[in-house]
């Protein structure tokens, strides 16, 4: 576990399950109350009750399940993400027929994407398209690399110090605290986005 404050999100899951339990025990209970003492299967007082014991369920259901699946990191308080960037070289793969930053592999099917191969300090990293993008040429930010908040000063200071040659990565984590447990996010990742810089498209390798 992540963290101890995600405690809180399982607690208040089983409270949720051991709610739905009762609440359907509950309203058959009541049902079967009616027709001993009153031989009604039926009253608007019984109905009454019941609808306002599921919408109470159902509220706190949806709830639970948008803050645990759905939540949007983007739309989060500050106070409840941290962010962190990180910049390291690439590293060249000396070949016969051809020296390279990143090997891009073209993937199949309706939605396509491309994965990624580069290596960083000695080591071998693989992305794909819906977690990085290359850029190459003059700029070293495209559309899909603007969507984070890069410090563009420190880019341009990379593209000299690495001639063009560098990864940075942003990573977003879910903060420890007693908002984020309630969805089981605590100390858990949220996105990681790399931004591969290479100096033209000569350094990347493209595999059918």
């Amino acid at each position: 576990m992540k963290s101890a404050w995600n405690l809180v999100g399982m607690g208040l899951w089983l409270i949720l399950f051991i709610y739905f339990i009762w609440m359907i025990y509950n309203m058959r209970g009541r049902r079967l109350r009616l027709i001993v003492t009153q031989k009604k299967g039926f009253t608007w007082q019984n109905f009454g009750i019941s609808m306002a014991e599921l919408i109470v369920f159902l509220l706190v259901f949806w709830g639970m399940s948008y803050t645990t699946f759905f939540q949007d990191v983007r739309k989060l308080n500050k106070n409840n993400v941290r962010t962190s960037y990180t910049y390291k070289p690439l590293i060249v793969q000396y070949q016969a027929d051809q020296s390279d930053y990143v090997t891009v592999k073209n993937g199949n099917g309706r939605k396509p994407i491309q994965r990624y191969t580069y290596y960083v300090e000695g080591r071998k990293y693989e992305d794909d398209s819906l977690n990085a993008t290359v850029v190459s040429g003059e700029s070293n930010l495209n559309v899909q690399a603007q969507a984070y908040k890069w410090n563009k000063e420190w880019l341009n200071h990379l593209d000299q110090r690495y001639q063009h040659a560098w990864v940075g990565t942003v990573t977003t984590t879910y903060k420890k605290n007693f908002f984020n447990g309630i969805g089981l996010h605590a100390g858990r990742q949220a996105d990681r986005f790399s931004l591969i810089r290479i100096p033209d498209r000569s350094f990347m390798k493209v595999l059918k």
